[in-house]
């Protein structure tokens, strides 16, 4: 069956690349597949989830064709024959089942849905030197970029230089803490691949909020990008040691997460407010949590406390408990919720994530990793999964969390980052309750691990 499948996808290459607009018959063919799949079996309605199509983008597809598509020398009638023939031979359930498999190798092949990633390379007027060596000492350098300096690691090098690519150096001062600091700025870079990835162009010639972008859409928005750093007295987020225990690490992320909210809200108070382009437009944090050891093992569980102030009890069958403070150096109580009050109003939304890390650069390269994550399923829950990098497939947004705030003063239009793999999170003010809007097969978290295959010692980075 596997070389009946190989073959069948060799020839729709064939036919689909004979066409003068090769990519966009593909992507036709490949939405009018899912808008047939949409009334098939149960295993097909449920496949056709895990390749991050919105059902916006697929429904109605087939009422949209046209002859280089679904005419006779087209990929669809090619796949209609083949998908005819196995039915009579082996029935219905065997026939989807192929068919849908063959649909998901033309999806890989043209890098749409879960395989999408650009590649594009963009060039600035005033282009980012992140890699060029500065008059610093090498102790100055940060931990993490070392790691990206490294010989072996030259694929990291490439993936952050196009991410990069673009972004416009306006201060003069962004290399020199890319090599630093690094957190703030890579979580800025990693930020502006997700805004080339939404076709929202950012205006560079506004020097503050941190990014000024245009939706698809035609509105205007300003998004100030924040990372939650160690305290002065812990221990940084690359030290190697024992996770705190569950409460005391969570209600460290939610003391660091919520300082890091708490001083943007301020700034926009005081300065940001009162800038021509930012008044009457919605305004946006954007926060990747960097506060401590194993910060990515927070998941959505702290962001969650720090806007909703509601938690789970793990001990007892995950029951949602209110928690309404977290404790600053054991004694100081913080109030959480700050998205169930009109006190943040001026904040539109908040953007969060916990897997734009380096183990989301690895995953665009070809480099001898395992890839270990977890994936949310709307019936099944939980899905935990271990891959090679070969393997592994996650786009660039995968991940990404945004939560609207229902008190703001200019709400976040919601086809803004209206994606599949970007998950919406919307708090009902009167019943109290949270409307998580992930979707099936997403990103929650995910750890690289040295190759078990390639015999990899390292273990420079890992979970990072």
């Amino acid at each position: 069956m596997q070389e009946l499948i190989n073959q069948a996808v060799k020839r729709l290459i064939e036919i689909i690349d004979s066409k003068v607009s090769s990519q966009k018959v593909a992507l036709q063919f490949v939405l009018e597949e899912l808008d047939a799949a949409r009334h098939g079996t149960e295993f097909v309605r449920d496949r056709i989830k895990s390749f991050y199509f919105k059902e916006s983008d697929y429904v109605g597809a087939m009422e949209r064709s046209w002859a280089d598509v679904d005419g006779d020398s087209g990929p669809q009638q090619f796949l209609v024959r083949i998908t005819t023939e196995l039915f009579h031979a082996l029935g219905g359930d065997v026939a989807a089942a192929v068919r849908i498999s063959i649909v998901e190798y033309i999806i890989h092949h043209y890098r749409f849905g879960r395989y999408y990633i650009d590649q594009k390379v963009r060039v600035a007027s005033k282009p980012l030197k992140l890699f060029e060596a500065l008059a610093c000492e090498e102790s100055l350098l940060h931990p993490h970029y070392q790691y990206l300096l490294k010989s072996e690691n030259a694929p990291l090098r490439d993936v952050v230089a196009r991410w990069a690519g673009g972004f416009e150096d306006r201060d003069n001062k962004f290399n020199y803490e890319f090599q630093t600091t690094f957190n703030s700025s890579f979580w800025e870079i990693y930020l502006f691949q997700c805004f080339k990835d939404l076709d929202m162009p950012v205006d560079f010639s506004k020097s503050s909020p941190d990014f000024t972008v245009a939706t698809p859409a035609g509105e205007s928005l300003v998004i100030e990008a924040v990372t939650a750093n160690h305290a002065h007295d812990s221990s940084p987020e690359w030290i190697a040691e024992d996770i705190k225990s569950d409460g005391d690490f969570l209600n460290f992320s939610c003391v660091r997460i919520l300082n890091a909210i708490d001083a943007k809200h301020k700034k926009f108070l005081k300065s940001y407010s009162k800038l021509e382009h930012v008044k009457g437009r919605p305004f946006v944090v954007a926060l990747a949590p960097f506060e401590q050891p194993k910060f990515f093992m927070q998941n959505n569980e702290a962001i969650i406390r720090v806007l909703y102030g509601q938690g789970i009890d793990k001990n007892n069958g995950f029951a949602e408990v209110s928690t309404p403070v977290a404790l600053k150096n054991g004694s100081i109580p913080l109030d959480l919720g700050i998205f169930t009050s009109s006190k943040y109003k001026e904040v539109s939304a908040l953007i969060f994530s916990t897997t734009a890390t380096i183990g989301k650069v690895i995953t665009q390269t070809s480099l001898p990793k395992d890839i270990r994550c977890s994936r949310y399923h709307e019936q099944r829950g939980l899905i935990l999964e271990l891959r090679d990098n070969a393997t592994h497939f996650e786009t660039h947004l995968d991940g990404l969390q945004v939560h609207h705030n229902p008190y703001a003063e200019y709400r976040l239009p919601e086809e803004a980052f209206d994606r599949y793999e970007i998950t919406h999170y919307y708090y009902d003010v009167l019943s109290g309750t949270i409307d998580n809007q992930q979707k099936s097969y997403t990103l929650i978290s995910r750890n690289p691990m040295p190759s078990s295959s390639a015999g990899d010692a390292s273990v420079d980075g890992e979970g990072y």
